[in-house]
């Protein structure tokens, strides 16, 4: 060998740290030849192998990365590095329970290692088991309490157990080590949104877009809070930039819809709100037959699919007489409990129970799409009574004076319930008016409440078995038949009472519910209502 060969050979670089280079510079393709020339001189070269495993996860090929991590550990069981990338393949496939052994083995060889610590604890997250994510994200910053990703994650956890102040403190270190990064803001938003801090959450949200104007999240969920201020302007302008960062996100398009609609831009909004179809969320197995497309039903059976709440339902299904008017034969697939009220609506034909197969149909639509199928707007929306109560009897008869019947309570597991609900003793003023007989319409949560009325002033309380027997609804429809009016929060009752043309007073919070509007005391939907609104929030 010669003396120019052998400096020849001395400046070759290595291949291995040539990959490397590569690698980490993003050439993925190189780096990966890099790794192959290494393995083809040496076949059980587990590092290599390593390498090439993360140099193929980087293409996108999760299954393969697996096998090639799966080789290296075979020739090295030991190697924490090596476990915990195999952890790190895993939780991308969704295999969590497998990735969580893996990361344990890895910190059974050292149990110092951050990075493992933390994605350890974001699977256990995944997985549900906050407390003992917590325990291993803290035990990531605390060897390493610059680890601003660690923090950052420890916030999640701690939002998602409750622990908001625990997330907000998390959320500020990690943001006070990396103040650049628009997703520790945008975090901290959320965590301020989850704990009804609206306006902290805005001023969140807009420092992580000055940060990443392109960060489509932060539109979309800032445009969400905006709407919920009742600044519909500000929020259609970040929803609509939302939507042209991601033309296919249902989610913003659906969060437009409603801004729209809350604005009363019925044909836009409509359209958007057609989004929420193709959304996770939707739930809605629709069949093979043909979507109605708002023409003649001369002759053909339309099937009408129940979505989101009993209200809805009592709200939408108005739409039913309309393609009664074409024609059509108008079955309502929906919850069992539905099914005697809606079937005694105008125009509905026919019922059946969601878990059961329809009757054979030529189409279908579901409810909530029907306004835009049909082209309708504010001025066409309003509806007279479309729903009669037939009792046996009237169990309020015996009662004298102006009877009112009042429900207070939502359901309480809707995050904004406590700005839509009313405690019951804010009603004391009304049963104190001469001649006026409280009727209590509340069933389930609330009715603890009426324990604390005093007993001097007029109240039925009809108890808690309303609607037990006969469909849900229907004892209700029949005492609201023998009421002069009926006063509410904003709940399925508030639909109800208007379903059926009685005098309604719903209380609304100061930006309620999309189909309420934000202004004025008239209520598009049904003529006998009147909103009253509230001045300001928290009022």
């Amino acid at each position: 060998m010669t003396v120019r060969q052998e400096i020849t050979i001395a400046k070759r670089p290595d291949p291995l740290e040539a990959g490397l280079f590569h690698h980490r510079a993003g050439n993925i393709a190189k780096a990966e030849a890099a790794y192959r020339r290494v393995l083809s001189r040496d076949p059980k070269n587990h590092g290599a192998l390593h390498l090439l495993a993360l140099a193929t996860l980087d293409k996108g090929r999760g299954q393969r990365a697996l096998q090639l991590v799966e080789k290296a550990l075979k020739l090295a069981p030991d190697g924490a590095d090596y476990l915990h990338s195999a952890g790190h393949i895993l939780a991308g496939l969704g295999q969590l329970e497998e990735a969580v052994a893996r990361y344990k083995a890895a910190l059974a060889q050292d149990p110092k290692r951050p990075l493992t610590l933390s994605n350890l604890g974001n699977v256990l997250k995944r997985l549900g088991h906050y407390d003992d994510a917590a325990d291993h994200l803290s035990r990531a910053v605390i060897l390493d309490p610059e680890f601003a990703a660690g923090w950052s994650n420890l916030g999640l956890v701690h939002r998602e157990r409750g622990d908001f102040d625990g997330a907000f403190a998390a959320f500020l270190k990690a943001i006070a080590i990396t103040p650049n990064e628009p997703g520790f803001h945008y975090n901290l938003a959320n965590a301020r949104m989850a704990d009804n801090d609206t306006a902290g959450a805005i001023t969140c949200y807009n420092h992580a877009l000055s940060l990443n104007p392109t960060h489509l999240s932060a539109h979309m969920n800032l445009g969400a809070a905006l709407r919920q201020t009742g600044n519909l302007a500000g929020a259609i302008t970040h929803l609509e930039t939302a939507t042209r960062l991601s033309p296919t996100d249902a989610e913003a398009h659906w969060n437009l819809g409603l801004a729209q609609l809350m604005g009363e831009n019925w044909a836009t909004g409509w359209a958007e709100y057609e989004w929420r179809r193709k959304m996770p969320s939707y739930g809605l197995a629709e069949p093979d037959q043909p979507i109605w497309n708002g023409t003649s039903l001369e002759g053909a059976r339309l099937l009408i699919l129940h979505e989101q709440g009993f209200g809805d339902a009592l709200q939408f299904m108005r739409f039913a007489a309309y393609a009664k008017a074409l024609g059509g034969h108008v079955i309502y697939q929906g919850p069992k409990p539905m099914l005697p009220i809606i079937g005694a609506m105008a125009g509905v034909d026919e019922t059946c129970d969601l878990n059961d197969p329809p009757p054979p149909f030529d189409a279908f639509v579901p409810m909530m799409s029907i306004p835009p199928i049909l082209k309708l707007d504010g001025a066409s929306l309003a509806q007279d009574t479309y729903l009669s109560a037939k009792p046996d009897h009237n169990p309020l008869a015996h009662i004298d004076g102006l009877k009112v019947g009042i429900a207070w309570q939502g359901n309480q597991d809707y995050r904004l319930d406590r700005e839509r609900s009313i405690p019951l003793h804010h009603f004391e003023s009304l049963a104190k008016m001469p001649g006026v007989t409280l009727i209590g319409l509340q069933k389930g949560e609330g009715t603890e409440q009426i324990k604390d009325w005093p007993s001097a002033l007029p109240f039925v309380d009809l108890g808690t078995n309303i609607d037990a027997e006969g469909g849900a609804f229907m004892e209700t429809a029949a005492i609201m038949g023998g009421l002069d009016c009926v006063v509410t929060s904003d709940t399925a009752l508030a639909h109800l009472a208007g379903a059926m043309g009685k005098p309604v007073h719903v209380a609304l919070a100061h930006v309620p519910d999309w189909r309420w509007g934000l202004e004025g005391s008239a209520c598009v939907w049904y003529p006998t209502m009147t909103l009253h609104r509230q001045t300001s929030p928290g009022d």
